[in-house]
């Protein structure tokens, strides 16, 4: 009876301690995009990064279309059971708009995406939460 009482305290405590290692680990790896080679702009406190720039970096598809004002990022991968097959994981931006559309869930932005000098802005936390999240899970 005292050995099963160890063993759980054991892995009580081993599991309480690894815990915050896996959380550390995660949002290391979170924040693993280099910003430092691209231009970004503030405004009203919120730091907008360059869309094209960055996505295409993380291996995203850029696509505008000039009539809906949006902007739709597609990430290919390979199914691995059946390799002819091609399944993407795509967002969908719009110009001075909150609302962005990620995989089928409609999501929130603080500040919405906008075009300076011809190219696309977003809020770096668009990239932090949604494109590299992306890139971890593949």
């Amino acid at each position: 009876m005292k050995t099963w009482k160890k063993i759980i305290t054991v892995t009580v405590a081993a599991c309480t301690l690894a815990l915050p290692t896996l959380a550390s680990a995660e949002e290391k790896m979170m924040s693993k995009f280099d910003y430092s080679g691209v231009q970004s702009i503030t405004k009203d406190g919120t730091q907008l990064v360059p869309l094209r720039q960055i996505a295409e970096s993380l291996g995203f598809k850029v696509t505008w279309n000039g009539e809906s004002r949006s902007v739709t990022l597609m990430k290919s991968t390979m199914m691995m059971e059946d390799k002819s097959k091609d399944m993407g994981t795509g967002f969908m931006i719009r110009i001075d708009s909150t609302t962005i559309k990620a995989g089928d869930m409609d999501n929130m932005l603080m500040t919405a995406p906008m075009i300076v000098n011809d190219m696309t802005y977003v809020p770096k936390e668009f990239v932090d939460t949604y494109l590299l999240k992306e890139m971890m899970m593949k």
